[in-house]
């Protein structure tokens, strides 16, 4: 009966000592494997009053971390992904937030030299119609007055820019295209510069 304030080791503890090594990723001190499970699900955490608390909470004091990862997600796509994707986020109702935290925040205190925040990367050579990154806002309609994208910089030296677009192998393509396909005369522009 968790009454009281959990002080050191949690209600379940799970302590292994010494520096051991595995020979794949997925077999560790810990593992949980359902290798016939469709359509199950295999680990669920549910908090259903959650308001400062954290449902899980990964993390690694060391300092070393070159080609390893706090959290790994890997899987053989050979089917079609057909609607909730590899990874899937997902928040119901009608949420708001008074900062830049939303449903998926990412910060990084302390980002030296060539270090990126995000990357995204595809490596396949036969993405032909496919897409790296997609971001569809279809559903604000009416009265929508913030952005789809935001991106700001308090840099204040330096030569560095805020958005940098490089096509490589582009030929037949177009570097950087804008559609607007719902313009008003008067009322609304295709692309706004403003100093």
């Amino acid at each position: 009966g968790t009454t009281g304030a959990v002080a050191t080791n949690g209600v379940y503890s799970f302590v292994g000592t010494g520096n051991f090594t595995v020979g794949a990723v997925g077999v560790g001190m810990f593992n949980v494997a359902a290798a016939s499970t469709t359509a199950g699900t295999i680990a669920s955490f549910v908090g259903t009053g959650l308001t400062t608390g954290v449902a899980v909470h990964i993390s690694s004091t060391g300092t070393g971390m070159t080609s390893g990862s706090l959290l790994r997600m890997t899987t053989g796509t050979t089917g079609a992904v057909a609607t909730n994707g590899v990874v899937s986020i997902r928040a119901t109702g009608a949420y708001t937030s008074t900062s830049n935290s939303g449903l998926l925040d990412v910060n990084a205190s302390a980002i030296t030299g060539t270090a990126t925040l995000v990357n995204f990367t595809s490596t396949a050579a036969a993405q032909t119609a496919a897409k790296v990154l997609n971001i569809d806002s279809s559903g604000y309609t009416t009265g929508f007055t913030g952005s789809v994208v935001t991106m700001s910089s308090a840099s204040t030296t330096g030569t560095g820019n805020i958005l940098q677009v490089t096509s490589v192998a582009t030929t037949g393509g177009d570097a950087v295209k804008i559609i607007g396909n719902a313009l008003v005369a008067g009322t609304s522009t295709l692309l706004n510069l403003s100093h």
